[in-house]
């Protein structure tokens, strides 16, 4: 999967998760996110967010 924006991902973290974890972690969140890179799935999950969560958000697999 290629790198998402910033405001890509908080709309899949919104959908995942809700409005109001999105708007929570906005400002930690880099300006773009790479799914297929470990640090930036890292970021995440130390966030509270999964990968599994993400990818049934997204209808399939990161």
């Amino acid at each position: 999967m290629a790198a998402l924006t910033k405001a890509e991902a908080l709309g899949i973290i919104r959908r995942a998760y809700g409005p109001d974890l999105a708007a929570s972690i906005a400002d930690r969140l880099p300006d773009q996110f790479d799914p297929d890179n470990d640090a930036d799935m890292e970021r995440l999950i130390d966030l509270g967010l999964t990968r599994d969560g993400l990818a049934n958000a997204l209808g399939g697999e990161l």
